[in-house]
């Protein structure tokens, strides 16, 4: 039957004690002797401006008034929280005492009937009541590890329990209990727990064997949490046995529990130098104290609650009557605080007062210490060195009070930390420019990555650039040792010092991955994949000189030549031997009858104009006919294909691919980017085609910009990156202006770009062109050291960006616009084209016409000239 006390005093104000003679069982008369004891001091010394009035119910369903202001329960765990709610929809203020209790710590074997039938009891809400669990002293971890899940200090699906014998059986069961309990109390679900006990450590069981064991059981286990409870001699070599066996790491969490000692300075140490760069270890440890000053068991919690609640009351009491009496009873119903106000303020004071004077429980107190390790290898100028942390404190009244998060790595990253890393100017991966003040900007695809890895990781940087930071890639000196800004596939010796040394965190440039640079530095994997393209010079129009001989071939223009000249002929002798001219008699001289005049006839019919003589016989008239058959299918498709190529000009055959290119290797020359991977490649590879486009290559290219002029006649083929393509075409309208004399520019970098186009735009011409063929797959990613732990956290996060987009966006954003230059892969063609003049040129006609009438004209003035030597006879 549960006792309920309910007191009354002023300002409408009401407090309901429930007293579970069930959960207390004996020790029930002493409980409630303690509460009037308490009750009958509070209103004798701290009341002064408020009365209480208690009155007793006996029944065990409570029904709570909404006059209550607070109430104080001592009942099992489903009680408390079953008034908890029934009190919160009243906003009524609950102070409970719950859980495994006794009287005084000598009275613990009174107390093993309850402690097998109640379990551990979840806190009340922090902002809504106050819980002092009642727990036996020595055995309060499976409370602590309860409270640290109710505060969300740890977040486990799953766990790996390693325990001793330090651990009782029965004890173990209640260890398992607060992992796994899932109640409508607790927000999170309850913990899948795996259990390995290290038996007999104490009695014989050497180091190996634990090694043995661990590594046995753990290997099968997908979990990466830990919670170790062993005593504290095991602890470094725990830590050893799981370093060597890679079961720490960045993604795994390791909560050691020592229950029998604390951490001396020489045990710290020890664990200190057992750290490593990665690991996410925290310690809970014992610290409680042992003397007649300890004040235990539940009167005294009765006692210090009941004096903390009635300050409080007494405090807000004078504070209303203050202010109440300063205004009028209308001015005061408008202001007085809400019964929701009341509560908290209730709350927040009986904490202050707890925390402050409270002195039941003090010697029972834990200890939270976390590992802070991200990045300390990575700040050896700042002298950092693996440290514990200090994260909080537990204590049977306050709970846990936690100054910072169990695992600070798992919650904030690095914590903010500085990095260095080391870059040069490389568009677009690095873009490194000034600013008015002398300092560096830097951009790129790399950097907008390394930016979303500090967020996602928590973390600040600083670059070390390797050039002067001007806009145009220049040669510096660094380490004593010459550079070239141009990435190779070759990672600088310098370089791969400093990241070995892990003088820096990262390179912040983009390398090829190659399995020879594996060996002395690690990767990322991939933030782009870059191919190989062919930069030629963009097909020309052909001459439309001779347009009109277009829309046939050679052949069939000898053809054509060819059936003029015998068709004159055969027209000619069917005419003449017809023997129908004979039969009627009719004059053959003339006309048809001469080959010359046959001949012209034929011509004239292919151009489609008719003849002044027709032949009188069937026979040579059927020939005719046939003829002009011929010519209107030859006319026909001479006019249409000739329309066809006056709309769509023809161009020069392009070079589009490798074969193409070694095809014309005798009127073409080709180069190959110098000190790059696509050139070491070449020249090891046992294919016959790569070993001839290398072998025929230039090897050296002094001038790039008569490489880009060569390139424009034709006369020359450059290999290279598409993107370096690109940005070379763009480069070269501003080059010409250079060469010229007409235009020197100094800006940035971008707005070069965009100037770049803007002269395209006004001059209309692209003499450049891409390759339809991209081949050589070459990948690029960012350099760490060989042993980095954070090494899987960053390619989880590039693979986020590449899946969701980022990385080509941000690619493409800092690329040369597309214009009329950019050609689409195997677009060779043209857009329609309009007729003009420059198409109706006629050229051979009229030269030949030219050269026909000087002939003629040359021949009549020599046939002149010989009549004037002859001696004719005079005539009369």
């Amino acid at each position: 039957m549960n006792y309920l006390i309910q007191i009354l005093f002023g300002w409408d104000t009401c407090k309901a004690i429930v007293i579970d003679k069930d959960y207390l069982g004996e020790h029930y008369d002493s409980v409630k002797a303690s509460v009037d004891n308490s009750i009958h001091l509070i209103k004798r010394d701290l009341l002064k401006h408020s009365g209480i009035n208690v009155v007793y119910f006996y029944w065990t369903s409570i029904t709570i008034r909404k006059e209550i202001t607070a109430i104080l329960t001592i009942a099992s765990c489903p009680d408390t929280w079953k008034l908890f709610k029934l009190a919160d929809a009243e906003n009524i203020l609950h102070l409970a005492i719950s859980g495994i209790f006794t009287l005084n710590y000598i009275q613990h074997i009174l107390c093993l009937r309850h402690y097998f039938l109640e379990t551990d009891c979840p806190r009340l809400p922090p902002t809504q009541g106050y819980t002092i669990p009642t727990v036996i002293r020595g055995e309060e971890l499976p409370q602590i590890l309860l409270d640290l899940r109710s505060i969300k200090a740890y977040d486990w699906k799953s766990v790996v329990m390693l325990y001793d014998d330090s651990l009782g059986r029965d004890f173990v069961t209640r260890v398992l209990t607060s992992l796994t309990i899932d109640t409508k109390e607790l927000t999170g679900g309850g913990t899948a727990v795996a259990l390995i006990k290290l038996d007999e450590y104490n009695t014989g069981l050497d180091k190996t064997s634990i090694k043995n064991i661990l590594s046995t059981f753990l290997t099968k286990i997908s979990s990466k949490n830990f919670l170790v409870i062993v005593s504290v001699e095991l602890v470094t070599y725990i830590m050893q046995t799981a370093q060597s066996l890679g079961l720490m790491d960045i993604n795994s969490q390791w909560l050691f529990v020592i229950c029998d000692y604390g951490l001396d300075n020489e045990t710290t140490v020890e664990i200190v130098n057992n750290l490593k760069e990665g690991n996410n270890i925290a310690f809970l440890y014992n610290i409680s104290t042992f003397g007649e000053t300890c004040k235990e068991g539940i009167s005294c919690h009765i006692t210090e609650m009941l004096n903390a609640f009635a300050r409080s009351l007494e405090a807000a009491t004078i504070e209303e009557f203050e202010l109440a009496n300063q205004v009028s009873d209308e001015e005061w119903d408008a202001i007085r605080p809400t019964k929701l106000e009341r509560r908290n303020d209730f709350l927040n004071t009986i904490k202050i007062h707890l925390a402050k004077d409270g002195q039941c429980g003090n010697c029972t107190a834990w200890q939270f210490k976390a590992s802070d390790t991200w990045g300390k290898e990575f700040r050896k100028s700042s002298n950092e060195t693996f440290s514990l942390l200090q994260v909080g404190y537990w204590k049977v009244s306050d709970g846990p009070f936690m100054t910072d998060v169990l695992f600070p790595h798992v919650e904030h990253g690095f914590r903010g930390k500085s990095f260095t890393l080391v870059s040069l100017h490389n568009p677009p991966w690095q873009i490194i420019e000034t600013n008015s003040t002398g300092g560096f900007i830097c951009k790129g695809l790399v950097f907008d990555i390394i930016d979303e890895l500090a967020k996602s990781l928590n973390f600040t940087y600083t670059v070390i650039v390797l050039n002067d930071g001007k806009n145009e890639l220049s040669n510096s000196t660094y380490y004593g040792q010459d550079i070239s800004f141009r990435v190779t596939y070759t990672i600088p010796e310098f370089i791969v010092k400093m990241v070995q040394t892990k003088e820096v965190f990262m390179i912040a440039c983009a390398y090829t991955i190659t399995e020879q640079s594996k060996t002395l530095v690690n990767f990322t994997i991939p933030i782009s994949t870059q191919t190989y393209s062919l930069l030629s010079a963009r097909p020309k129009e052909l001459s439309r000189a001779f347009l009109f001989m277009s829309p046939f071939t050679y052949n069939t223009w000898l053809c054509l030549l060819a059936a003029i000249i015998t068709m004159g002929p055969i027209l000619y002798c069917i005419f003449k031997y017809s023997p129908v001219n004979e039969y009627h008699g009719l004059n053959i001289e003339g006309g048809l009858s001469s080959i010359y005049n046959c001949i012209w006839y034929i011509y004239g019919a292919l151009l489609q104009q008719g003849g002044l003589y027709l032949p009188y016989a069937d026979s040579a008239r059927l020939l005719i006919g046939s003829w002009w058959l011929v010519v209107l299918v030859i006319s026909t498709t001479y006019c249409g294909n000739l329309v066809a190529f006056l709309t769509f000009p023809n161009n020069d055959k392009p070079i589009t691919t490798v074969n193409e290119l070694l095809e014309q290797r005798d009127s073409l020359t080709w180069s190959i980017a110098p000190a790059t991977y696509f050139e070491y490649q070449l020249k090891t590879s046992n294919e016959r085609k790569y070993q001839e486009l290398y072998h025929g290559s230039l090897k050296s290219v002094t001038n790039m910009e008569d490489m880009i002029r060569n390139v424009e006649l034709g006369k020359h083929i450059h290999i290279d990156w598409k993107l370096r393509i690109q940005y070379m075409v763009k480069k070269q309208f501003m080059i010409r202006n250079v060469e010229l004399g007409k235009h020197i520019h100094i800006d940035w970098k971008l707005r070069i770009q965009y100037m770049v186009k803007k002269q395209f735009m006004l001059k209309n011409t692209c003499r450049l062109s891409l390759g339809a063929e991209e081949f050589f797959d070459e990948r690029l990613g960012l350099i760490v050291t060989k042993d980095n732990p954070y090494l899987q956290r960053i390619n989880r996060q590039i693979k986020r960006l590449h899946q969701v987009g980022l990385i080509e966006k941000w690619l493409k954003g800092y690329l040369p616009k597309r214009d009329r230059c950019y050609k689409i892969k195997g677009d060779s063609g043209v857009n329609n084209h309009t007729v003009n003049l420059n198409d109706m040129q006629g050229l051979l006609g009229c030269t030949t016409a030219l050269l026909l009438i000087c002939c003629e004209r040359c021949y009549h003035n020599y046939k002149k000239k010989r009549g004037r030597k002859v001696v004719q006879p005079f005539t009369s």
